[in-house]
């Protein structure tokens, strides 16, 4: 049980601080945009306002059209 989901035959991976540290260097600037939104408090709702902009569900609103 992990936050209060059954996990069945998963398998388990061993990782390192360090092999984590060299993959978020390796990351580009909108991986780590991601990155933080998911590990923000309120990143959850931010990652999926961000997937429907990019999937053209919504449209963002433009400087202009806000004021």
């Amino acid at each position: 049980m992990y936050n209060n989901i059954e996990v069945k035959d998963m398998p388990i991976m061993t990782v390192t601080i360090d092999e984590i540290a060299k993959s978020i260097e390796k990351m580009n600037k909108q991986e780590l945009e991601t990155l933080s939104l998911i590990l923000s408090k309120s990143g959850k709702e931010l990652l999926k306002r961000k997937k429907e902009i990019e999937s053209g569900k919504v449209k963002s609103l433009k400087f202009d059209e806000v004021f």
